[in-house]
């Protein structure tokens, strides 16, 4: 079965060269322009050129854009959520609603990290070897290193 397909296509592609189908093609007769990236295994170059000439990228890149996105999202949500407390905490008035308040934001943030973790974990298993492992969140390291910019 395979061999009546290749032929077949081997029938077409005969054709198309002696019909002078594969003559004006763009950078016909120059070298491939394949950019030296140590990340990208070199049996892998040429697809990966042909992906980005055409706008397209292999999954687990456009998993981790969109991983990025969501991961921004939560750690500007975070600092929102830290600076709103400490602020309403200066105040003697609010302090006790803002602490409430600031334990209901830490809840929420907790459990939208553990969501957003699940997706890291998912993209760590779809990484092509030799890739770098995306860290999961950590709402108290996080929280440490925002008390400690302040």
């Amino acid at each position: 079965m395979v061999d009546k397909w290749e032929n077949h296509i081997d029938r077409a592609i005969r054709k198309a060269m002696e019909e002078g189908s594969f003559n004006d093609l763009p950078g016909t007769g120059k070298p491939l322009d394949l950019p030296d990236d140590p990340n990208t295994p070199s049996d892998m170059k040429l697809a990966y050129k042909i992906l980005r000439d055409n706008d397209y990228a292999p999954e687990w890149i456009v998993m981790g854009r969109d991983l990025g996105l969501k991961v921004d999202q939560w750690q500007a949500r975070l600092r929102a959520a830290y600076l709103t407390f400490t602020h309403s905490a200066a105040n003697p008035a609010a302090r006790a609603q803002a602490a409430v308040d600031w334990r209901s934001a830490q809840d929420r943030l907790a459990q939208a990290a553990e969501k957003l973790n699940k997706e890291i974990m998912g993209y760590n298993l779809r990484l092509p070897p030799g890739v770098m492992h995306r860290a999961p969140l950590n709402l108290t390291h996080e929280l440490e290193r925002l008390a400690h910019l302040a």
